[in-house]
């Protein structure tokens, strides 16, 4: 099954393509919000630190957010829901192929790759779901049960991914779902440590290849086609 990485069709937006300073202040901190959270974690900004950036009063921000974990419930809340929307799009959307659905996942984290780390060799944290891993002592239920609406999320459409493709006939009629969508969810939830250790985006693409010469080597339709023929 030859490897081929296409563009997917567009996917809810990683953030708005308006200038930040164009937009009503509520939603300026959200978006600086979360640019120091991914990059900092939740010790590693202050409402201090965002009045600077957007210029404006820490007041200002205590009156459109209240505290901090009122405006982490809020961002967390964003995360989570924006994650769902874009695990439904790549993997139960219109996007053709079980391989071109598995591009688009990889076009989307690269995506946000390069947004949190725009310098060669850079090794920041760029998921937002790894730093709530990181942040679960602090953030407690918060960040945990965000965790396991995208950790469902991915299960549910992973299968229902595993299940078209056996649908369509790229995969075979016993394609066990459960282990494929599970190895390919594991998968997905690893990837961000992957580039702290490398400093680049290249093993991802690597680890992508890889999965998809395994499920079809294991249970590609035409393989088992093959070997059917033979008996």
């Amino acid at each position: 099954m030859p490897i081929v990485r296409k563009r997917a069709s567009a996917a809810p937006a990683l953030t708005t393509d308006t200038p930040a300073n164009a937009l009503p202040m509520r939603q300026q901190i959200l978006l600086v919000a979360e640019d120091f959270y991914v990059l900092r974690g939740y010790e590693g900004f202050s409402f201090a630190h965002i009045a600077e950036a957007v210029q404006t009063t820490r007041a200002n921000i205590h009156h459109h957010f209240g505290d901090k974990l009122q405006l982490m419930a809020e961002l967390i809340e964003k995360f989570a829901s924006n994650a769902e929307q874009r695990i439904a799009h790549h993997w139960t959307g219109d996007s053709g192929s079980f391989v071109k659905r598995l591009d688009a996942q990889l076009d989307d984290l690269r995506a946000f790759y390069n947004r949190f780390n725009p310098t060669p060799g850079a090794r920041n944290i760029w998921s937002p779901l790894s730093r709530l891993r990181l942040d679960l002592a602090v953030l407690g239920p918060l960040a945990g049960d965000a965790l396991h609406r995208v950790d469902l999320a991915y299960d549910r459409c992973l299968r229902t991914a595993v299940t078209d493709a056996i649908a369509t006939g790229e995969l075979a009629p016993l394609t066990p779902i459960d282990d494929v969508s599970r190895m390919l969810r594991v998968m997905l939830l690893s990837c961000a440590p992957m580039t702290q250790d490398s400093g680049n985006f290249h093993e991802i693409e690597k680890l992508f290849a890889t999965m998809q010469r395994l499920i079809f080597a294991g249970w590609g339709q035409s393989r088992h086609a093959a070997s059917g023929s033979g008996a």
